[in-house]
C-alpha cells in the first residue's frame, strides 16, 4: 500500500513547487519585492523594466496596497526556468515538449486539496478582494490573466482547461472572452443550445507545466488536457473535485466556481493584448461566481500582459513544438525551430534543416504555414 499523499506532494505540481525549484536551483531568478506596490500598473511595469535590462526573473510582490495577499508574476518569462521544469537543456526544450505532450498520462483524483482550506459562498464572494492588477492604462478594468478555465463538454463529458481573459465587473461577476473559438467556446455553444449555463471553475496559481500543456491544441477529442499535463510531469496529474463536480489541480492556490451564462452578453475590453495593441475583440460572455476557495496563505498569480515574455513565451515554445511535429512527419532532416517572442509568438518562425534534396526548403515553408497557430 502506497503512503498517503502529503501537502508537499500536492505542492510539487503547483506554483509553490515551481517557486521552490527556482529558489533552490536558480536563486538569482526569483526576486521578492518587499516595498509596497499598487495593483494599478506597478506590477506589470516592473516586468517590462526588467525585460529592458535583459532580465526575466520570477517576481513575488509581498505587499500589494489594499490587499493582504502577495502577487506572483513572470513565472513563464524565462526559457531556462521552463527547461528546468522538464529537466532538459534549454536547446532541447521544444523537442522535449513536443515528445512529452504526446504521452497522455491518466490523472489521479485526491480527496482533499489545500485550496479547500477557506471557502466563501453566495453573498460572501467578493472577487474585488483579490489583488487583481490593471496591466495597462487602456485596460477597461482589472484583469485576471493567469486564470485557467476548466469546463466539461455537455455532450461527451470530456473536460478541458485553458487561458481566457477575465475582466472584473463586480463582486461575483467577470467578463470573459472565448474569442479563440476552440473547445471552451464550443462547450459553451453546446450548453447554450440547451438553454443551460456552462459550469466552469477558474484555477489560479498552478505550475508552468500546466500552462504549457493547456496551450496544446492538436490532440484527440477523447483526451483530457490534464492527461497532457501529466505527460509533461511524467506522472499522473493530481486533481481534486469542486462542488460543481469539475476536477481542478490539487496544487492550485485559488479556485473560483461558477458558470458562464447562456444568452447574455455584456461589454468586455479593451485589453492590452499579445500584439502590443489594445484589443476590443471579444465574445462578451458573462461569468457569475458562486464559490471562492483558497489556501489560508494563498498567493495570487498574475501573467504580465501585452508583449511581455510572461505572456508570450509559452506560446513560442508550444508553437515550436507544433511546427516540429508537422515538419518531422515528412522531413526528418529538420533540426530545430525557433519562434521569437518579439513577433508575438505567432507571426514568424525560423526553421533549421539539413537540405538533402531540391525543393525541401519550400516544402518546409508550406508545411510550417499550414500549421495551426491561433
Amino acid at each position: 500500500m502506497e503512503p498517503p499523499l502529503t501537502r508537499s506532494d500536492l505542492d510539487s505540481q503547483g506554483l509553490r513547487g515551481f517557486l521552490r525549484m527556482v529558489e533552490a536551483r536558480f536563486p538569482g531568478e526569483l526576486l521578492r519585492i518587499a516595498a509596497p506596490v499598487r495593483p494599478h500598473l506597478d506590477i506589470t511595469s516592473a516586468v517590462f523594466e526588467l525585460e529592458k535590462a535583459g532580465r526575466d526573473p520570477v517576481l513575488v510582490f509581498e505587499q500589494v496596497e489594499g490587499h493582504a495577499m502577495p502577487v506572483v508574476t513572470n513565472t513563464t518569462g524565462n526559457r531556462r526556468l521552463l527547461a528546468a521544469c522538464l529537466d532538459v537543456p534549454v536547446g532541447d526544450l521544444p523537442t522535449a515538449f513536443r515528445e512529452r505532450c504526446q504521452r497522455y498520462v491518466p490523472c489521479e483524483t485526491v480527496d482533499a486539496a489545500p485550496w479547500q482550506e477557506v471557502t466563501l459562498e453566495g453573498d460572501d464572494v467578493d472577487l474585488a478582494t483579490l489583488p487583481i492588477p490593471i496591466h495597462f492604462s487602456v485596460d477597461a478594468a482589472p484583469y485576471i490573466t493567469a486564470g485557467q478555465l476548466v469546463a466539461r463538454d455537455p455532450v461527451t463529458g470530456v473536460d478541458t482547461t485553458g487561458f481566457h481573459r477575465l475582466m472584473l465587473k463586480g463582486r461575483n461577476r467577470l467578463g470573459v472572452s472565448l474569442h479563440s473559438r476552440r473547445r471552451m467556446w464550443e462547450f459553451h455553444r453546446r450548453a447554450e443550445e440547451r438553454g443551460e449555463p456552462l459550469s466552469v471553475s477558474i484555477t489560479l496559481g498552478v505550475h508552468p507545466l500546466h500552462y504549457m500543456g493547456s496551450m496544446v491544441y492538436a490532440y484527440p477529442p477523447a483526451v483530457r488536457k490534464f492527461e497532457i499535463v501529466g505527460g509533461l510531469f511524467g506522472e499522473p496529474y493530481r486533481l481534486a473535485r469542486c462542488g460543481n463536480g469539475l476536477e481542478v489541480p490539487a496544487g492550485a492556490e485559488i479556485v473560483i466556481e461558477g458558470e458562464i451564462l447562456p444568452g447574455q452578453h455584456e461589454p468586455e475590453g479593451p485589453f492590452g493584448e499579445f500584439t502590443g495593441y489594445a484589443s476590443y475583440r471579444s465574445t462578451q460572455n458573462v461569468f457569475v461566481a458562486h464559490r471562492l476557495h483558497m489556501r489560508r496563505d494563498a498567493m495570487f498569480h498574475s501573467v504580465a500582459s501585452g508583449m511581455a515574455k510572461d505572456h508570450i513565451l509559452v506560446s513560442c515554445i508550444t508553437r515550436e513544438g507544433e511546427i516540429l511535429n508537422t515538419l518531422r512527419r515528412n522531413l526528418p532532416n529538420v533540426i530545430a525551430v525557433h519562434v521569437p517572442h518579439t513577433t508575438c509568438g505567432a507571426f514568424m518562425a525560423f526553421v533549421k534543416m539539413r537540405k538533402t534534396a531540391e525543393g525541401e526548403p519550400q516544402q518546409a515553408i508550406m508545411a510550417a504555414l499550414g500549421t495551426e497557430f491561433y
